[in-house]
């Protein structure tokens, strides 16, 4: 691990159930910049890690799963596994705007949960590509039709059994997959 992470930022890594997926997440982003061990990082006001001499990225992990996403701009990424998840309709009703929530409701039942999903990856990405927290999500408004506010970029990709949400100031390639994973257990 030594050959990815500085010593100091292996020791600021939290204990616990987290610590294996935070690890992982910091040692992928070292491997994708390809440039020696990674520093400590920074963190930003709502906790977005950063660098000031490293290329824009965004860390998400969602069960045992990491995703990591690096640009030259400002980007945000989600993960989640597509699960069930209790009370997901007042989650949506919560966070997300009329219109989104009337469009939800008017699926087919067996649709809703993976469209609940795909609506909250999106709002997350665009939410951390801002720099910001999940509780901002109800502050947006996202238009149904790109998921995504103007001059910026949304991109979904499914992964075995996540789904990732990839958000920047750049359209994405037509190509855009995942390049790199990193499963941990």
């Amino acid at each position: 691990m030594k050959r990815w992470l500085s010593g100091e930022l292996i020791a600021m890594a939290p204990q616990g159930a987290r610590r294996s997926v935070w690890l992982a997440g910091r040692v992928l982003l070292a491997q994708l910049l390809d440039n020696g061990p990674l520093p400590p990082l920074q963190n930003g006001p709502h906790g977005k890690p950063w660098h000031p001499q490293l290329p824009e990225f965004n860390i998400s992990n969602s069960a045992d799963a990491v995703a990591v996403l690096t640009s030259h701009n400002s980007v945000g990424c989600d993960m989640e596994l597509l699960r069930p998840r209790r009370r997901w309709q007042a989650v949506a009703k919560h966070s997300f705007s009329p219109a989104l929530n009337d469009w939800l409701e008017g699926l087919p039942e067996a649709q809703q949960l993976t469209a609940f999903w795909r609506l909250w990856t999106a709002h997350e990405a665009v939410i951390k590509q801002r720099g910001g927290t999940v509780w901002q999500i109800p502050e947006l408004s996202l238009p149904l039709e790109t998921l995504c506010p103007p001059n910026l970029y949304l991109q979904h990709i499914t992964c075995e059994e996540w789904l990732i949400a990839c958000c920047g100031s750049e359209a994405f390639a037509p190509d855009f997959s995942v390049e790199q994973s990193m499963v941990i257990g």
